[in-house]
């Protein structure tokens, strides 16, 4: 048999060309899913396909390899892109691989296995062909359990009304729609927020239901998370309870923080104050004694009355009481200190001397500066 080794491998081409119609097909079918409300059905009918068609260009391009080995034929780089590009459509199948063979194959994860929440609003959202909104029950209690252990209620030491705004802050940061919310109150005291969240890649969606119950204490918060579509979540709803309890924790642990570094903030302040406020009085004191001791002292101002009057002295007042007012009867004045000298009457010229000089020296006082003792240089 005669072969042309010029001539490409039909093998190869075939692959390639399958492959790349595949990986159009995919990606055509995501954006109308997620840009033109392509049916959710008819979406993972197409992917299927297209999960099949790269499987047999893989194929192809395994058996163009082996022609090429055999036979010579040109062809090798066309067999390889075709590889490479089925290798990129299977990337993500082969991501979720592991998550398929571990885990159970349920799609719905709730928090109280007993009493979940129920779908209310969200009920009329899903279409013929969604799984029901009903929680199975039995079916998946004990495949829960079992493969999902650490999914359970959480309680928190806050008042209904505080959890309620903190989960209702956690879910519009993440994205989600809401589609209806209940807050508690006095006459209903459990509160409900159902939202629809989708998926990243495949804009699948998946319907959310939290409840809130409680007291002024302390608060029940339980969450069912349900893909509205397949048999399988690839553990998509319980990462998805997750994220929601852990972002509340974290929120809890960063307002406690906050609110001990205010106290502590405040108490150093208090500390500050009180300190400032010591030193203050310790300056103002030590001011104090400093202008006691620049203070010059001033005697009391002695009253001289009746300078002109010589006393008399007859011999029989004792002399003691020279100089003064016998109207007194006595050396003191009502007012004043008498005279410092008995016996002798100041002349009027040295008496107005010395209150003109006393006058002088305190307008100097009052002009004075004084500067404070802790300023000295």
């Amino acid at each position: 048999m005669r072969i042309n080794e010029q001539e490409t491998s039909s093998r190869a081409r075939w692959s390639l060309w399958l492959a790349l119609f595949t990986a159009q097909l995919i990606i055509v079918t995501i954006l109308l899913h997620r840009f033109a409300s392509l049916a959710t059905p008819i979406t993972t009918n197409l992917i299927v396909v297209s999960l099949l068609g790269a499987a047999v260009a893989l194929l192809l391009a395994v058996l163009a390899f082996i022609q090429i080995w055999n036979t010579g034929q040109k062809g090798t780089g066309t067999a390889l892109a075709a590889l490479l590009v089925c290798l990129m459509i299977f990337a993500v199948p082969l991501y979720h691989l592991p998550n398929l063979i571990r885990l159970p194959a349920i799609n719905d994860i709730t928090t109280d296995l007993l009493s979940p929440p129920q779908f209310r609003q969200i009920a009329a959202l899903r279409q013929a062909g969604s799984n029901s909104v009903d929680y199975p029950g039995n079916i998946f209690i004990s495949a829960q359990a079992k493969a999902y252990p650490d999914i359970s209620t959480l309680l928190l030491e806050r008042s209904y009304t505080d959890s309620f705004a903190l989960v209702h802050g956690v879910i519009e940061d993440l994205g989600w729609d809401i589609v209806s919310e209940q807050q508690p109150g006095k006459k209903t005291p459990t509160g409900y927020i159902e939202a629809v969240d989708h998926s990243r890649i495949l804009g699948f969606s998946d319907d959310i239901v939290v409840r809130v119950r409680g007291s002024d204490r302390l608060t029940r918060i339980d969450m069912r998370s349900a893909s509205r579509y397949g048999r399988h979540d690839f553990g998509a709803n319980a990462n998805r309870i997750r994220e929601v309890f852990g972002l509340i924790k974290t929120r809890i642990a960063r307002a406690e923080a906050r609110r001990i570094d205010s106290i502590e903030r405040r108490r150093i302040e208090r500390q500050a104050l009180a300190a400032r406020k010591l030193r203050e009085r310790e300056r103002a004191r030590r001011l104090k004694k400093a202008r006691q001791k620049q203070a010059p002292i001033m005697l009391p101002e002695a009253n001289f009355n009746n300078f002109g009057l010589q006393p008399q002295n007859n011999g029989n007042t004792p002399l003691a009481q020279a100089g003064q007012n016998p109207n007194n009867g006595g050396g003191y004045q009502k007012n004043g200190i008498g005279n410092q000298f008995p016996g002798v009457a100041p002349r009027p010229h040295i008496q107005k001397r010395r209150k003109q000089k006393l006058k002088r020296s305190q307008r100097r006082k009052r002009r004075k500066k004084w500067i404070p003792f802790s300023e000295w240089p």
